[in-house]
């Protein structure tokens, strides 16, 4: 998520208003729209706002029409004014910072005063839909996803009944469901699971309250610094021109298999877990043992207040 509210800051002031001159989709697939409808409700109209939920970016066109971009793995959004790099984001590879468009070019949006959309994926994942105001609201996507980690919705209590639907299922791979909070990732993860001193495969059903209110607090605090700092979009992130340092150098875990933690000085360790691979501390996240019949636990009712 914080890559993904990043690359939308970025495009939300380097195109918001711009009018769409022209679409041209590389690859058919790609986008779920015939040419007609491209030409009926796409080009020649304006962007407004531009909104993110999860890991999906929206793009509210000047009527009841929204382009729905969901990058999935590899997808890439660049921007480019009279052929220099305004804003990119997405999956970090060199050359997003290279000519446009590039082999991994999908679709190409022309806008007003010199500016070019591409829309980039290696692996053909990533999907544009075009969507009318009603078919986004009723979207089975946007439905089923949790709340939002930053958003008021996201209380203790709703964090609580999220995880209930899980008992044997590690932390970890409770965390990755967007159902149960959107937007975090594997890396964002780890993060938040070293500062709640959780280990990543330790039973859901089996995290006592204290170690849930950690957790709570934790993926605010290391969402909230991760978006100030740009995620880990790396070697640097580009907006308005001017790359901007990320936040790959504040990662507890990331990258740093081998090397001192941060709080104790114990190798990060690597492991897997729901199928991702997966940093922790074995000092600091030491595996809990199960809580006692009649202790709390986060697949159980318990009375305080939310946060």
């Amino acid at each position: 998520m914080p890559e993904v509210e990043t690359l939308r800051r970025g495009l939300e002031a380097s195109v918001r208003g711009a009018r769409i001159e022209a679409v041209k989709v590389l690859w058919p697939p790609f986008v779920n729209a015939s040419r007609p409808l491209l030409d009926a409700v796409v080009a020649g109209h304006r962007i407004g706002a531009i909104r993110r939920r999860g890991k999906a970016l929206i793009f509210d066109l000047d009527h009841d029409w929204h382009l729905l971009v969901h990058l999935k793995m590899t997808g890439q959004v660049v921007v480019r004014r009279h052929g220099q790099p305004v804003v990119f984001g997405g999956h970090p590879t060199a050359n997003i910072v290279g000519p446009m468009p590039n082999t991994w070019t999908r679709a190409v949006f022309t806008l007003s005063a010199g500016r070019m959309l591409y829309i980039n994926d290696q692996r053909k994942f990533a999907r544009v839909r075009v969507v009318t105001t009603e078919t986004l609201a009723a979207d089975p996507f946007f439905l089923h996803m949790g709340p939002e980690a930053l958003g008021p919705g996201f209380t203790l209590a709703v964090f609580r009944q999220r995880l209930a639907r899980y008992r044997s299922a590690p932390i970890k791979a409770a965390l990755l469901d967007q159902a149960t909070v959107a937007g975090i990732g594997n890396i964002y993860a780890d993060e938040c699971l070293h500062l709640a001193r959780i280990h990543p495969r330790q039973p859901t059903a089996s995290v006592t309250a204290a170690a849930l209110r950690r957790l709570h607090r934790a993926i605010r605090v290391i969402l909230r610094d991760a978006v100030a700092h740009c995620g880990t979009s790396f070697p640097a992130f580009i907006r308005d021109g001017r790359h901007h340092d990320t936040w790959l150098d504040r990662a507890r875990l990331f990258g740093r298999e081998g090397q001192p933690c941060r709080v104790c000085g114990t190798p990060i360790e690597r492991t897997r877990v729901a199928g991702r691979g997966t940093n922790f501390c074995p000092h600091c996240q030491p595996v809990a043992a199960a809580p006692a019949p009649g202790r709390p636990s986060a697949g159980r009712r318990e009375r305080h207040s939310s946060e």
